[in-house]
């Protein structure tokens, strides 16, 4: 594959998984408060606590998949934290935009405020 091409694939794959990782932590809908409400009440709900875990462990496969997917992209590695701030924020305008028909495609919950 030609070197350009290459790197914008794995750039664009990269915004892909980081958006998916803000997908299934619903981050881009929920104000901080409400996290914190959650993560409280889970507490005392197993249930909802290992739920929770889950979500985190799928959240960071994805984001630890991105930055493999990412590093030989980018040649320089003091380039690496810009790229990856840039992909970052990318990600979290299309989780905003796309993010509730995500999770509805997905089964999980949508919209501001759900838990």
């Amino acid at each position: 594959m030609d070197g350009v091409l290459d790197a914008f694939l794995r750039l664009a794959g990269t915004i892909v998984l980081e958006t998916l990782a803000l997908v299934v932590w619903n981050v881009g809908t929920r104000p901080p408060w409400n996290m914190v409400r959650d993560v409280r009440a889970s507490l005392r709900n197993p249930r909802a606590l290992f739920a929770g875990i889950v979500s985190l462990a799928v959240g960071l496969i994805f984001v630890a998949a991105a930055v493999i997917l990412l590093v030989p992209a980018v040649p320089n590695p003091s380039h690496f934290v810009p790229v990856e701030i840039f992909t970052l924020i990318v990600a979290l305008a299309i989780e905003s935009l796309v993010g509730n028909d995500l999770r509805r495609l997905g089964g999980g919950a949508h919209g501001p405020g759900t838990s």
